[in-house]
Order: C-alpha cells, then structure tokens, then sequence
C-alpha cells in the first residue's frame, strides 16, 4: 500500500449537498485536504489512495447545532459487539438459582454490567476463578444489533430452581449482597458498575431465596473489546 504524505492540503467548503472534488472529478486534490459542510458543520478529509473523502469530525444537529455523540458502550452496539444474558425466575423458601459464566481465553475482554431485582428477601453473590461448574443448561447471549453475524466469545450456562444443578468447585467470591424484604409492588434492586472480567475464567451468578415467595431477574450486558493499553 502506498503512503501519501500531506505537504500542501486545500481547505474546501461547500454544502453537503454539493459534489466534492475528486482526481475522477478532474480535479487535483493533495492528500489530507479538508472540506467544511456550511450547513451541517461535518468536516471530511480526503485520502488520495483511494481518491474518496472520509467523514471524520463529530456530527451536529441541523436545529440546534449542538454536537452530537453517542458512548462507547452504544457503539458497541452499533459494531456488533454488544450481547444481552440472564435469567428470570419464580423462587420458592430457600430456592437456589444460578448463572455461569465462561470468559474466553482472548485479550477480547468482556466489559460487563449487570442488574437484579427482586420481589422478596434473598442474598446474592459473585464468584470468579470457579473451578469448574456441573448440569445446567447452555444459554446463548443475544447480540443487541440485530442485523450483525458477530457472536459473543463467552459461554453461559443457566441452572434450575429448587435445586442447584450448578455446584461450582472452588472460587473466589468477589461480591456478595443481601437484599430486603420487598414492600407491596416495590422491587429491591442491586446494579452493579461496570465489570471488566478476568480472562479465562469461570464465574457463578448465585441468588439464594428467603423465607418468601420470591421472583427475581438477573439481567447480563456486556461489549467485548481488545484493550488498548
């Protein structure tokens, strides 16, 4: 692949309805040049190699002009990159249920958050570096863009209720927390900050039921990415 160095760059303005200028176009254009949309404030800048102009300053918004952005997270999503997992049950006194997960042993790191409610009392934990786990059934997580091939590299497994078809060997636990006794339609909730989770490694999700009729939902999402650093 050849290299284009910028020297001399033009600075060109139009609106983005206008036909910027090109070496097809009949027009000479030095590698780097810029062109200014007047009516959306979109700056492009033109790369001689392949003779096109890429859009690469933030976009604003026709009304107002302030400058619009989306997170990281939300172009995960837009990228492929973001999945959705869980589980939700109905939980009698002192039911178990439970969640594995498997983190795949890449540098594409899981960036995790997670939310659990519940109607009833109860006590949550988080284990990582679990051994290894037994029964339960495979889950495969949900890619939040819909039109994407991409699957995610973690392998889920979903335990039942009453009893706890997951026995996990070993691990280290890495948060615990115990929720109250839910008041009429109100729903305890326990949201956790954002994760990045160990490579190669096996966590357990596990809610242990109270004295109450209880019905609780555990809700995973997460983007993978390779870190920078």
């Amino acid at each position: 692949m050849a290299n284009f160095f910028e020297e001399s760059i033009r600075f060109y303005s139009g609106l983005s309805s206008e036909t910027k200028p090109t070496a097809a176009g009949g027009t000479t254009v030095p590698n780097g040049s810029r062109w200014r949309e007047v009516d959306t404030g979109k700056i492009w800048f033109y790369n001689q190699g392949d003779d096109t102009w890429y859009l690469t300053a933030p976009t604003f918004d026709a009304v107002t002009h302030a400058q619009t952005t989306i997170d990281y997270a939300h172009h995960e999503v837009h990228s492929g990159s973001f999945y959705r997992t869980g589980m939700n049950y109905i939980l009698a006194n002192g039911d178990v249920a439970t969640f594995g997960l498997t983190t795949p042993d890449t540098t594409k790191w899981l960036h995790m958050a997670w939310e659990l409610s519940a109607t009833a009392d109860g006590t949550f934990a988080l284990l990582e570096d679990v051994t290894s786990f037994s029964g339960g059934a495979a889950v495969t997580p949900i890619n939040h863009n819909r039109n994407s091939l991409n699957t995610s590299g973690a392998t889920c497994i979903r335990g039942m209720t009453g009893v706890n078809l997951i026995t996990p060997t070993g691990g280290t636990g890495i948060l615990s927390a115990t929720l109250a006794t839910g008041k009429g339609n109100m729903m305890e909730r326990g949201v956790a900050e954002e994760f990045i989770l160990k490579q190669d490694s096996n966590y357990l999700f596990r809610y242990t039921n109270g004295t109450s009729a209880n019905t609780i939902l555990l809700a995973l999402s997460w983007y993978e990415h390779v870190n920078k650093a």
